[in-house]
């Protein structure tokens, strides 16, 4: 989720007024604030803004403490530590039959289960919360920071992926982030490339800032991120990657090049 910071003053003209509807907020840049004034409350359906200390339930809030309890060093540079600056087409291997047949249930469990999470209110319900503003060719990242420790299951990302271009939030992909110290086997194959995030501060559930150098330099909670790793999955039926199941970015959420600054635009050019 890397967000510069010209990316976290853009306001999406598909969020505006989405408080009202229930479904996605609107999400100024957080206000970096002391974390002796961090407090825990009920989580709203809808949550408000990032600096509001009541939007994030409490099992969640110490979900994020104890990742942070467990962070390992700030990541050195390396070919899994991009984020998401790698656009493009994806290079796919074929798959042996077992591991096919294999690739075809997960698969088809992750597809079974978007469809009880492809709105902002059901995501909600599920106890998934905004982190993020818009990422191009990414979107709009939705967390449930509970099951980041927990051993991957296709049906059950720690985090959804929305389409925020159209006058309503949909869902458009998953993205599985998981605490691991070596690359999780994830789906059947060799297709599925994870990649890492460093230097994470997060404040009440919001990704604040990324490429952090030190825990003293974040107002919420240190991921250092070389335990974390993360795949994106374009399981969603409508929007399916044509650059590859696993691509990093998606060309459908990449924003037009004309008029978009070159801080906004996805890595490649679709």
């Amino acid at each position: 989720m890397r967000l510069p910071v010209a990316l976290l003053v853009l306001v999406l003209s598909a969020c505006a007024g989405a408080e009202a509807k229930g479904s996605i907020p609107d999400a100024p840049p957080p206000v970096l604030m002391p974390s002796s004034t961090l407090e825990l409350g009920p989580l709203p359906l809808a949550p408000t803004t990032p600096t509001n200390p009541n939007r994030i339930a409490p099992d969640q809030q110490a979900a994020i403490a104890a990742l942070g309890r467990v962070a390992s060093p700030l990541l050195p540079s390396g070919p899994n530590a991009h984020g998401h600056n790698h656009g493009g087409p994806q290079t796919e291997t074929s798959l042996s039959a077992t591991d096919r047949a294999t690739f075809d249930r997960q698969w088809d469990a992750a597809v079974a289960a978007a469809v009880d999470l492809d709105t902002a209110a059901k995501a909600n319900a599920a106890g998934y919360v905004i982190a993020s503003t818009s990422a191009p060719g990414v979107g709009v990242h939705f967390v449930k920071w509970s099951l980041i420790d927990r051993p991957f299951d296709p049906a059950a990302p720690s985090m959804l992926l929305f389409d925020t271009r159209g006058d309503t939030p949909v869902l458009a992909g998953f993205s599985y982030w998981l605490r691991s110290d070596d690359a999780p086997a994830g789906f059947a194959g060799d297709n599925d490339h994870w990649h890492q995030h460093s230097g994470l501060c997060i404040v009440n559930g919001w990704v604040d800032r990324e490429d952090v150098i030190a825990p003293s330099q974040c107002a919420g909670t240190y991921l250092g991120g070389s335990d974390l790793w993360m795949l994106h999955a374009w399981v969603v039926p409508g929007h399916e990657d044509r650059w590859g199941e696993f691509a990093d970015a998606n060309p459908m959420l990449c924003p037009p090049l004309g008029g978009t600054p070159d801080v906004a635009r996805c890595p490649t050019a679709p």
